[in-house]
């Protein structure tokens, strides 16, 4: 499996990074990171990270999934503003790809647009607005995969997050 995460240029969540890495590398996953540009991005806690993907370059078939990593950032920065983004994100549910959001991180699925009668899991209250104003179904569930869109309250599920990506979708 190779999974691009998506990461903020400025305030993405160190902790969540350094998890995926580690579940992901267990699990034999190829990461590759992404970003708005291939500067470094600087974590909220002062960890730095190096994409070696721009999110204007990318084609989905070369993945099996896109996360987005959550954080101050995907605020901050305006993520689910950001075209080529959500353009990106569209184009990999078109395909039939995972479509990963963690946290916050989540606006950027639903600014997408794909969320339509999905179930959604629920973050915080803003995130919850755009869920619900993108027709999605927020739930009261820490990791859900609804299809090939797969979403988790925040980075202390990520190893149920990393298994329900590895799951086939009829088991998650």
């Amino acid at each position: 499996m190779k999974v691009a995460i998506v990461l903020a240029p400025r305030d993405f969540r160190d902790e969540t990074l350094s998890q995926l890495k580690l579940f992901f590398a267990k699990k034999d996953v190829e990461v590759k990171l992404a970003s708005t540009s291939l500067k470094q991005c600087s974590g909220a806690h002062g960890a730095v990270a190096k994409p070696e993907l721009e999110i204007d370059a990318m084609n989905p078939l070369d993945f099996d999934a896109v996360l987005v990593a959550d954080g101050p950032g995907v605020d901050s920065m305006k993520l689910f503003d950001h075209r080529p983004l959500l353009d990106l994100v569209k184009l990999f549910k078109e395909a039939n790809k995972a479509v990963v959001g963690i946290g916050n991180g989540i606006k950027v699925v639903a600014r997408a647009n794909i969320i339509k009668d999905k179930r959604i899991a629920l973050a915080d209250a803003d995130t919850k607005k755009l869920i619900e104003l993108y027709r999605g179904k927020p739930v009261e569930e820490h990791v859900v995969r609804d299809g090939n869109i797969i979403t988790a309250a925040g980075n202390d599920f990520i190893p149920e997050l990393v298994s329900a990506m590895l799951a086939e979708p009829s088991e998650a």
